[in-house]
């Protein structure tokens, strides 16, 4: 089913994560701020998560009182922030309460001591009392410490059992540090803990899936510096890598060199294809039950590509143009496996994608179009009609690519079902 937050993009909107983060809207969440230098980027997820619509209840530890206060969260999220369970806002017991209310739980920056109170089952405050009690709720951690701490047998013993216990691990980033070391320990971008947060929360109905997605154009190289190319940006292929990543399947995204990317996450590899050829290459190297060829790969290459650099003194100059191979007509139908085409016309639109279904053996065809009022190259938003093997043809309308990649995957969910 399309989700109802997801259609109604206005035009130039965010591209990407932006638009994927509207999956958070109105969903309830606890963020739990520890003692680390690190907790002035959770009023940064804080301010993401609910410029994207979510309700961020915030719960901080008396040593991330001394890095940043409960007013800076209050005032960011409209939400109450909550720092001891002995100042009472009323008759409630307030971990139960908050526990009830919360869709998911993040601890972000989760501290070395505050990993351990969750290995342990420790319950001396509000912030690790909340996380013991709402331990029926996803429930991630994003460690953030000193590259030691993080190596030290005790942390990596808790981050396994809390691993095992079904916590989501969110995985530190490795840079500067603020002690002045450089390592392992930041704390991870906040776009990529709410994207992890978002995940948590989907359904997961592309869960055990092997999904490859391709993106963006390919280079033909003309001589060392010039190649041939088209105005594809890549963006549609990242929105549905991203959105198949976040309903639980195991993305492999092959783009051209140029193409957009989604953040760095866990489950979704990123791989980068110069030209046809090598795009063609990489995809009889996967494994995938689903391929999704949302690329635009060129056509025609030059026959003789120019060593070095042509001079502008040469004049015009010939360049002769070979047939690159037909990609989704080189590769096989994979027993079990779905195969979704897209078709980028200027004309004839329809008529064209069914016959590009039947010539390709496709399960289904997104078309759209290249140039024109609705031109999709580059564009934030694209209008798809989706024609399937049966016949049958669905308009999606104008929308963003975010939400047009969704309903795509949608598509593809219900093909599998059948």
């Amino acid at each position: 089913m399309i989700n109802p937050v997801l259609e109604s993009g206005e035009a130039g909107a965010p591209a990407g994560p932006g638009q994927a983060l509207a999956l958070a809207a109105g969903r309830r969440l606890a963020l739990v701020v520890t003692g680390g230098v690190a907790a002035y980027k959770a009023a940064e997820l804080a301010r993401l998560l609910t410029r994207a619509g979510a309700l961020v209840r915030t719960v901080l530890t008396k040593n991330a009182a001394r890095f940043i206060t409960p007013l800076t969260f209050e005032a960011l999220t409209g939400q109450p922030a909550y720092l001891s369970q002995w100042t009472r806002r009323g008759l409630e017991i307030e971990h139960v309460a908050l526990a009830d209310w919360a869709e998911a739980a993040v601890a972000a920056p989760a501290t070395a001591n505050f990993l351990a109170k969750m290995a342990h089952g420790l319950a001396d405050d509000l912030a690790s009392t909340f996380i013991l009690t709402a331990s029926g709720r996803p429930v991630l951690a994003a460690p953030a410490m000193n590259s030691r701490m993080l190596a030290a047998p005790a942390t990596k013993a808790n981050l396994e059992t809390l691993a095992g216990r079904g916590v989501e691990i969110i995985s530190p980033a490795s840079g500067p540090l603020a002690c002045g070391e450089t390592g392992p320990g930041r704390l991870a971008d906040p776009e990529i803990i709410a994207l992890s947060a978002i995940r948590a929360l989907t359904p997961k109905d592309f869960l055990g899936r092997r999904l490859a997605v391709t993106a963006g154009s390919t280079w033909e190289s003309w001589d060392e510096l010039r190649y041939l190319t088209n105005r594809s940006s890549g963006l549609m292929g990242r929105e549905l890598a991203l959105a198949a990543w976040l309903r639980g399947g195991q993305v492999t995204l092959v783009g051209g060199p140029a193409a957009l990317r989604p953040p760095e996450l866990p489950g979704l590899a990123s791989l980068t294809a110069e030209s046809t050829r090598d795009l063609l290459s990489a995809l009889e190297t996967l494994a995938y039950d689903v391929l999704i060829m949302a690329a635009a790969p060129a056509d025609f290459r030059p026959a003789a590509p120019i060593a070095g650099k042509i001079k502008k003194e040469r004049g015009p100059t010939e360049m002769p143009l070979a047939l690159n191979p037909d990609i989704l007509k080189s590769l096989p139908r994979r027993p079990g496996g779905l195969r979704v085409g897209f078709a980028a016309e200027d004309r004839d639109i329809l008529e064209r994608a069914q016959k590009k279904l039947a010539k390709k053996d496709l399960d289904l065809v997104a078309a759209n179009e290249a140039g024109g009022p609705e031109n999709a190259f580059a564009a934030a938003e694209s209008r798809v009609r989706l024609i399937f093997r049966d016949g049958r043809i669905m308009d999606l309308g104008r929308r963003p690519k975010f939400a047009a990649a969704w309903a795509i995957l949608d598509a593809v969910a219900a093909l599998r079902a059948a």
